[in-house]
């Protein structure tokens, strides 16, 4: 066999083995998400995956590689979502925020959400990725709040890291309520919106304030 021809069956064979991985990922993600993280068992995955256990230790490692490939991937993708957020007004980046977030969610629901579960259950978040995920949505809530302030809309009485950590704190509870069935990303977005607007409201120049208020009257009308 040539060497190109070489090239082109290992070519083909990563691109089996990505394939693969994806596959099982997925069904992964699936098991955890309909039935919790207890329920996730190798010979259950495989059979779901249709693939051997042997496979799947080859592909990932222990059952605690795949809880963790699960969320370094969702983490990767989410930053990859919000790299290239415009910061503006308190309003229009909070809103670009979370519809980055909701666009990225509503495309494999089942996914995201047993990636949240196995990363709190197991604690790779407060262990293995201390920063990741949560650190990048505070770091935005704090530019959003910092900007405010520098444009005027926010006065600055209250301290630019407290409000930045109560903006975010909105974001997160809601994500729980999200990933635990009890609301679905409707609902997620305007809680979300809701939370942040009330919160910058105890910052907001008047005019803003009104707006803000605004904003939350009429999202109030999806609850």
């Amino acid at each position: 066999m040539t060497q190109k021809g070489l090239a082109r069956g290992s070519s083909t064979r990563a691109a089996n083995v990505n394939k693969r991985k994806h596959i099982i990922l997925e069904r992964a993600g699936d098991i955890i998400a309909t039935q919790g993280v207890d329920a996730l068992t190798m010979s259950k995955l495989a059979l779901a995956a249709d693939v051997t256990v042997p496979t799947i230790h080859n592909l990932f490692g222990k059952k605690a590689d795949i809880f963790e490939r699960l969320v370094i991937e969702m983490i990767e993708r989410v930053e990859k979502a919000l790299a290239d957020l415009v910061l503006s007004d308190p309003i229009t980046a909070s809103e670009a925020f979370i519809d980055k977030l909701i666009s990225l969610f509503r495309a494999n629901e089942g996914l995201y959400k047993a990636a949240f579960v196995a990363g709190e259950n197991t604690k790779i978040f407060d262990q293995k990725l201390p920063g990741g995920i949560f650190q990048t949505s505070l770091d935005i809530c704090s530019q959003v709040c910092q900007k405010g302030r520098e444009d005027g809309y926010l006065l600055g009485n209250i301290n630019t890291e407290i409000l930045a950590i109560q903006v975010f704190g909105c974001q997160r509870l809601a994500r729980q309520d999200w990933v635990n069935s009890y609301i679905d990303l409707d609902r997620y977005r305007a809680q979300v919106l809701c939370g942040m607007y009330i919160t910058f409201m105890a910052d907001a120049r008047q005019d803003y304030k009104e707006m803000l208020q605004r904003r939350v009257e009429h999202l109030s009308q999806t609850y």
